[in-house]
């Protein structure tokens, strides 16, 4: 599939404002809490959440060079809080993101579209980190 398909068949999922917002918060925490659990995790010298990370942006090059920009950055920036939390905290945060997108997804009254297809957990954190970049840099309306 295109980057336009997936993010046509994504968005067509993501339609309500309240999953939207649910979303919002909740990917983001997902990503914490999986980047601080696979953090205690090691190959050699090397924790998990690196290579994880690193092989979910080598998928975002290959699908949406820009959104693989933004998410490096996110990414980083998520890791960097998750690496100071306590284990806990980070399992913590990813069962609260899980509530998240559910609750969202009962706001819209539809079932999680990774549920039809497994590479939409892929494609979250790619369309909503791009999502939510965009909005920053939008020229502000005057009022």
């Amino acid at each position: 599939m295109t980057k336009e398909q997936l993010y046509t068949e994504y968005a067509g999922y993501h339609q309500d404002i309240r999953n939207r917002r649910a979303h919002a918060a909740g990917i983001p925490l997902i990503v914490l809490g999986l980047l601080g659990v696979f953090s205690l995790l090691r190959i050699g010298p090397v924790d998990l959440a690196v290579v994880a990370a690193v092989a979910v942006l080598l998928y975002y090059v290959a699908t949406d060079a820009r959104g693989a920009l933004i998410s490096a950055v996110v990414f980083a920036f998520l890791y960097g809080i998750a690496m100071r939390l306590p284990w806990e905290v980070n399992v913590g945060a990813f069962i609260l993101g899980w509530a998240f997108q559910l609750v969202g997804h009962r706001f819209e009254g539809n079932k999680p579209k990774f549920m039809e297809n497994m590479v939409y957990l892929l494609i979250a954190p790619l369309y909503f980190f791009q999502e939510f970049f965009d909005l920053l840099i939008q020229p502000r309306r005057a009022t």
